[in-house]
């Protein structure tokens, strides 16, 4: 039984994923931080590659008033609430991007994360988005923003439609799977949802990003590199590029929570390995750069190997030489495929094991 067979066999009440989103809000009501209006989160520059060559990337976060969905409840690994002002303003987020794109030099992309969505009026006007858009357009290659796929509209789109040939659409989709979308990750929407986005952006000349997610909460090591290998695999008509982003742990997420109770750990960099290594046969570019590698929060190994596994990784991103994934060895390497072999073994129990995991931490939660 596959991990999709298996989970769509797994009666939830409603009840659980009210429980499962009250927490999600119940954290990130901590997790509100109200920053400056006037400075950026963070800026830096990164190694990339477009049309084939390497180049590097401008990479900049604006504080703008944060994602919607986050604001009422929240995905269950975000804590980028933080990194949100609720006094932004249209003129003190074009003050942030002045300073962001400061360190513009001879970059050929551009990046720019708002830790919500860049086509989501709450945080980015119509005319704000046109004025930094217009601003970048003849000064770099490649535009990269992020949203949510609710806001790929064809009227959103109509607005950005003459930056198209330089712009990115970053989504996450996380999985194709609905029910790690509503009980594993707490997702608004489903993959019908992010389907009927990407395809009128490809119908309206948009290029689409997708992020997946490796390992969300009560979705097993083995498990979740099938489900991120199945996801790739059945989104590569609807997708430019695909990320595969494995979790790490964000302050004041249920993540965090689950982590602080010994419930949870991050994917091993192998894992990150394993998704790339199979995926790399298909005739779209898929990558990682994950968040916190190495760190007992972010993805990680023995901590012998880590730094070698991440570079091997971050090379591959850029340049798809398989060998790169091929010759990074280490003793940890067989304590990973022990850990895969039990989650096989344990295969036939998964459809009820998945429902209690779920069950026992929404009634852990539901009188948070």
């Amino acid at each position: 039984m596959t991990v999709s067979e298996a989970m769509e066999a797994i009666p939830l009440s409603r009840t659980v994923l009210k429980s499962i989103r009250s927490a999600a809000s119940h954290e990130r009501q901590r997790a509100m931080r109200d920053l400056d209006p006037y400075d950026y989160v963070a800026c830096w520059t990164e190694a990339e590659s477009i049309d084939g060559r390497d180049c590097d990337a401008l990479v900049f976060i604006l504080a703008t008033k944060g994602c919607s969905w986050a604001l009422r409840s929240g995905c269950s690994m975000c804590g980028y609430t933080n990194d949100s002002s609720s006094r932004a303003t249209d003129e003190s987020i074009w003050s942030q991007y002045q300073k962001a794109t400061k360190n513009l030099k001879d970059q050929r992309v551009v990046k720019i994360y708002t830790s919500g969505s860049f086509l989501d009026t709450f945080e980015i006007s119509h005319q704000l988005r046109t004025k930094i858009l217009s601003d970048l357009y003849p000064r770099v290659d490649e535009v990269v923003v992020e949203t949510r796929h609710e806001y790929i509209t064809e009227k959103n789109l109509a607005d950005v439609l003459q930056f198209r040939q330089k712009l990115m659409l970053a989504v996450g989709l996380e999985s194709s799977n609905d029910k790690i979308l509503n009980y594993s990750v707490n997702k608004p929407s489903n993959y019908a949802h992010y389907l009927r986005a990407t395809r009128t952006a490809a119908e309206m000349g948009f290029r689409v990003k997708s992020y997946l997610m490796l390992k969300p909460p009560f979705v097993s090591e083995l498990d979740s590199i099938e489900d991120a290998v199945k996801t790739t695999e059945e989104i590569t008509s609807y997708t430019d590029t695909v990320s595969i982003n494995p979790t790490n742990i964000q302050k004041d997420t249920i993540v965090e929570l689950m982590w602080r109770k010994g419930n949870y750990r991050p994917p091993w960099l192998w894992s990150v390995v394993e998704v790339l290594r199979r995926t790399h046969h298909l005739d779209r570019r898929v990558l990682s750069k994950p968040t916190g590698a190495g760190t007992i929060r972010g993805a990680h190994n023995c901590g012998k190997c880590d730094d070698r596994v991440m570079e091997a990784i971050a090379d591959y991103s850029v340049h798809r030489d398989i060998s790169s994934l091929e010759k990074v060895q280490c003793e940890c390497k067989s304590v990973w495929k022990s850990e895969l072999a039990i989650s096989e073994l344990s295969q036939p129990s998964y459809p009820a094991d998945y429902r209690m995991k779920i069950a026992k931490w929404s009634g852990s939660i539901a009188g948070i």
